[in-house]
């Protein structure tokens, strides 16, 4: 058999409740590395739960959630922080951008926590500006901005450093149509060069545009285009399809995915962070 690509997220009988409302009910997901795909529902259909969850901004009533190989629930708070900063790109409807900072000062500020000195912060910002199309636009403030500009700035910053999962939340939901398909194209090319890209959204176009739709509604999984044999996404904890997650290696401390791969790096917290 042929090994398929490790997954980045995996979850398996997760649900989550507030109070008496069930937010998500016993889904399974796997997702792996270099995947683009939308999450697509109504609202109040649960997938900005789903959201949460896979960006562990939130931990699940049951089930079990494993992002890059790590069970998120034998992590400690300070771990998930850890995890979260080095595996996780977040871009949100709102852009997120503080006025009066320039577009270079806005990015390089995504790795302000990561030990990493001002000068090679500025210098990876720069280089994810250009990437994105945005090198002309450097010192330019958010008013100096278009819609578009700003959503790339905001895509600029979660790709910094290099994560290699991207949760976009309605990327093109402040966006007129022809921005939009900008910022989509733009995700594209990032799954293209191996980032893993989930797209959250109610809009059933752009769902249906992207290789893998998962629909969810009354937070259940109700359609996933990319179930193997009407197995919803389970086969890499279950050894399905040539590979079975809990014997697999990870790529960072050659343990079973059943088991954290490894500490996490914690970094000390910059003086300029905190003054």
């Amino acid at each position: 058999m042929t090994d398929s690509p490790r997954p980045v997220v995996e979850l398996r009988g997760v649900s989550k409740t507030y109070g008496d409302v069930a937010a998500l009910k016993s889904a399974d997901l796997v997702i792996r590395r270099g995947e683009l795909l939308a999450v697509v529902g109504p609202s109040g259909s649960g997938k900005s739960t789903m959201l949460n969850i896979m960006g562990t901004l939130d931990r699940p009533t049951a089930g079990t959630v494993r992002i890059d190989g790590y069970d998120i629930d034998r992590l400690s708070d300070r771990e998930l922080s850890a995890l979260r900063a080095g595996t996780i790109g977040f871009v949100f409807q709102q852009f997120h951008l503080a006025p009066g900072v320039p577009a270079l000062d806005s990015v390089a500020n995504g790795l302000l926590y990561s030990g990493r000195p001002r000068g090679e912060r500025r210098r990876l910002a720069e280089s994810a500006l250009r990437r994105v199309g945005l090198g002309h636009r450097l010192h330019h403030e958010p008013h100096q901005l278009s819609g578009g500009e700003k959503q790339r700035v905001a895509i600029a910053r979660a790709v910094l450093g290099d994560p290699p999962l991207l949760l976009a939340d309605e990327p093109t939901g402040a966006l007129d149509s022809r921005s939009g398909a900008v910022v989509i194209e733009l995700l594209h090319e990032l799954q293209r060069a191996g980032t893993t890209v989930v797209v959250i959204t109610h809009d059933r176009d752009i769902a249906g545009s992207l290789p893998r739709e998962v629909r969810i509604k009354d937070g259940h999984i109700e359609h996933d285009s990319g179930t193997v044999d009407g197995i919803n996404g389970v086969d890499s904890i279950n050894g399905i399809n040539g590979i079975n997650g809990i014997n697999g290696i990870d790529r960072r401390g050659g343990t079973a995915l059943g088991r954290p791969p490894g500490p996490l790096p914690l970094a000390p917290i910059p003086e300029e962070a905190v003054r």
